[in-house]
């Protein structure tokens, strides 16, 4: 069941990837965000893999070098993932 979590999320990269070269409607994302939203909320097994995703993410966010302006930017996405998901 990890795997597929891992495998959810991936598919919501490939999904946003997808809209932004215009190969998908840009309206899959916003549905599959809502079912990775629903999924989150109802198994553990995909709440782990947001965390997991999450501290790498700011890790490679926050370790020395990068530019202050990616800190910012990775916090506006963070307070706008939170409020919409309603963590």
């Amino acid at each position: 069941m990890r795997l597929v979590a891992y495998a959810e999320l991936l598919i919501l990269l490939r999904v946003v990837a997808g809209a932004v070269t215009l190969q998908n409607s840009l309206l899959t994302p916003i549905l599959y965000a809502h079912f990775l939203r629903m999924r989150y909320q109802q198994s553990p097994f995909t709440q782990r893999a947001v965390v997991h995703l999450n501290r790498l993410i700011d890790g490679f966010v926050r370790s020395p070098g990068k530019p202050p302006v990616l800190v910012g930017i990775w916090e506006k996405v963070q307070t706008l993932v939170t409020s919409w998901a309603g963590v």
